[in-house]
Order: C-alpha cells, then sequence, then structure tokens
C-alpha cells in the first residue's frame, strides 16, 4: 500500500502522490505544507461523532483524492480528522491518490478507481461489506458529518453531481 511520486517537485509541476497510500505520507514534505494547516484548522462536529462511530461499524470509505486537486487538498484532511475523531479503524479507508494529466486523468497505477464511475475528484464512496451504500462528490451537501452519518444510516441521500454517475 504505498504510493508513487509521480514527478519531483519542479517550478512547473510539484511532486504528486498515486495509487493507495497511508495518510502518513501527507505529514511529510511537500504535502505537509497544505494537509497539516487544513488538519488542524478543521472544527470536527464532535455533537454527530458517537452516531458516526457507531454507523461506521462493518463499514468502510475509500477516498478518491488528487495531491493536485484544491478540493481534495482542502477537504480531505477535514475528513481523515473526522474518522480520526471517531476512531474508525485504519483498516476502515482506503487513500487511492488519481493522476491529473493526459490519458491518466483520474486514474491511478493499479486502477482502483476502475468500474467505480469517478467523474470528480475528491469522491469519497462509502461500502457496506462490497456494496456501495453512497458517496459524497467533489464536497458535502450539508456538511462532511452529516453527510457521512445520512449515508451510513441509509438515510435519503444525493450527492452532488449525482446525474454524471447515472
Amino acid at each position: 500500500m504505498h504510493a508513487q511520486t509521480l514527478q519531483e517537485p519542479s517550478e512547473q509541476k510539484p511532486a504528486i502522490l498515486l495509487g493507495p497510500s497511508s495518510p502518513k505520507l501527507l505529514e511529510q514534505a511537500p504535502f505537509a505544507k497544505w494537509f497539516i494547516p487544513n488538519f488542524e484548522k478543521y472544527q470536527v462536529d464532535s455533537s454527530l461523532i458517537p452516531a458516526i462511530r457507531k454507523a461506521f461499524k462493518g463499514k468502510r470509505i475509500e477516498f478518491f483524492v488528487g495531491t493536485w486537486c484544491g478540493e481534495s487538498r482542502a477537504d480531505m484532511p477535514g475528513v481523515l480528522k473526522i474518522l480520526q475523531a471517531a476512531e474508525v479503524d485504519s483498516s476502515q479507508f482506503k487513500l487511492i491518490f488519481l493522476n491529473n494529466s493526459g490519458t491518466m486523468n483520474r486514474q491511478s497505477p493499479g486502477h482502483e478507481e476502475q468500474g467505480k464511475n469517478i467523474v470528480r475528484v475528491p469522491t469519497y464512496i462509502l461500502y457496506k461489506g462490497k456494496k456501495e451504500i453512497g458517496r459524497i462528490i467533489d464536497a458535502p451537501v450539508e456538511s462532511f458529518e452529516k453527510d457521512l452519518l445520512k449515508i451510513l444510516t441509509g438515510k435519503p441521500y444525493t450527492p452532488h453531481f449525482s446525474e454524471l454517475i447515472l
């Protein structure tokens, strides 16, 4: 489960991660400069954390994100902070970093995105067993905590850009 760095940073292009990865890599340069501040500034809605912790039992989430993507940089650290606050085991979530160039756009080297209809980055897909139970596309409708709880508890939920995944 190691990501690959596509390219070393240069003035024209920053280094990016590709493929499945540990969040620990985001705490290191060059990613730490945006990951750590965004993680620290995210204010978790602690009133919903006990319900999220309970609802996450038997479920998992996959993050399809890009270190090159502004929305991924802004939002992914907060979602990881929610999972940490809810004490979600690391075996229940997987970060998959996608490319942003040419024929590999929105793809990872191992093609973990294949068949999952990733139309926007970031996309967070929740599963119960092998069955998808919902996804947050690009940004939450209400908040990450409220949207996650709706999906995890089986309440009706329509993500942004849902017309693109039909």
